[in-house]
């Protein structure tokens, strides 16, 4: 890598994809798709729900076809691809003009980013109740390692030491080989039922030495493939980073996207794609869907260079950690904030049926404005 790459302007799309994820993720999600809110929408189909939603029939019943993924399945798995490719093109900072590496400087920034995603992740999901496990005696989760913030944490953490080894083919046998790995655990040692997939039974045996109980999302073994899914992904940031001709780029992201698709597309065939246990025909698919999105925002944003109204999503593109501890760790307080707001909405349209869709509206404008004001102070 040279450094005319090290020093370029930024990529635009990254942040832009970031941003449209994290946007989905804590404003839409929680203003229009919530349980709560969902309700009040005049969508009758099931299909139509289980895609706005998420696969609450992924694990089906036996003799019954899963449904599949949706949407907001889709967003966390793009979440660990953008910081994968994030993760590629911070690498540069640690380069020398010679392309040697700063070890020093890469392993503590690496530290200290690991260590403050597993912290946050940590504190959202309650470690400061001193407690083992959180949650309902039936089915505590294991608070160490259980939050979103902590799959994000494996992917940065294998995607930057993956940038290590030089080597693109490297890289790309490695992250094979760890994806396959978990893959043949699964097929081998289990089915894809709820209670019955490798997953589950093991963290089954796991936390049942500890005292607790495993759930449908499921983390030991997954993280080898959110390990797998961070390296693959940084494979995507060499490309929009690398010296190829802009256009070129988008044609060898597309191929590769269109590669995962099929892979995906084939094993589904024997291998239901399900989000809480990270099947490899799920990854096939959401990387191969997350590599064309990259794809047709780098020629959009970055090639024709329409950026116009983007301004929204770029802010929370760029501030997607405090954004996430908002909605995640102060979301209850949200919550009372904007039920004060438009307490007195139902008065006014004379029924409280669409109350819950006015406080997701009022939760969204009072967490938009916080992200800016953070965003403001901080630059101050």
């Amino acid at each position: 890598m040279s450094n005319d790459n090290k020093t370029s302007k930024r990529i635009f799309c990254v942040d832009f994809l970031r941003g449209l994820d994290i946007f989905y993720l804590v404003v839409i999600h929680y203003a229009f798709l919530a349980p709560g809110v969902f309700k009040v929408w005049p969508l009758k189909s099931t299909a139509a729900k289980v895609f706005w939603l998420h696969s609450v029939t992924a694990f089906a019943a036996p003799g019954q076809v899963p449904t599949g993924f949706g949407l907001l399945d889709f967003t966390q798995a793009l979440f660990i691809f953008v910081t994968g490719v994030s993760a590629s093109l911070a690498f540069r900072k640690f380069l020398s003009p010679d392309g040697q590496v700063d070890l020093r400087a890469f392993w503590k920034r690496l530290a200290q980013r690991t260590l403050m995603l597993w912290a946050f992740g940590s504190l959202i999901r309650g470690v400061l109740t001193f407690k083992l496990f959180t949650g309902t005696a039936a089915a505590p989760n294991f608070v160490f390692y259980s939050d979103t913030l902590h799959t994000i944490a494996v992917a940065y953490c294998a995607a930057s030491v993956g940038m290590l080894m030089g080597r693109r083919w490297l890289r790309l046998a490695v992250a094979l080989g760890l994806i396959s790995a978990a893959a043949v655990i699964m097929a081998c040692c289990g089915d894809y039922s709820q209670h019955g997939n490798a997953a589950r039974l093991f963290e089954e045996f796991v936390y049942g030495k500890l005292g607790g109980h495993a759930k449908d999302f499921c983390y030991l073994l997954t993280t080898l493939t959110w390990a797998g899914m961070g390296i693959l992904a940084s494979l995507a940031g060499d490309v929009v980073k690398g010296v190829l001709a802009p256009w070129t780029k988008v044609k060898a992201l597309c191929a590769a996207g269109v590669a995962c698709l099929v892979v995906g597309w084939v094993l589904s065939i024997w291998i239901p794609p399900i989000r809480y246990i990270y099947t490899v025909s799920f990854v096939f698919l959401t990387q191969g869907g997350a590599l064309l999105l990259l794809a047709a925002l780098y020629a959009l944003t970055d090639i024709a260079n329409v950026r116009r109204g983007t301004g929204l999503l770029i802010l929370f593109g760029q501030c997607s950690l405090v954004s996430w501890m908002l909605i995640n760790y102060f979301g209850q307080s949200l919550t009372v904030a904007a039920e004060r707001l438009v307490m007195g909405v139902p008065e006014l349209i004379g029924t409280k049926d669409y109350q819950p869709l006015f406080v997701g509206i009022a939760r969204m404008a009072l967490l938009i404005t916080l992200v800016w004001m953070w965003r403001r102070f901080r630059r101050v």
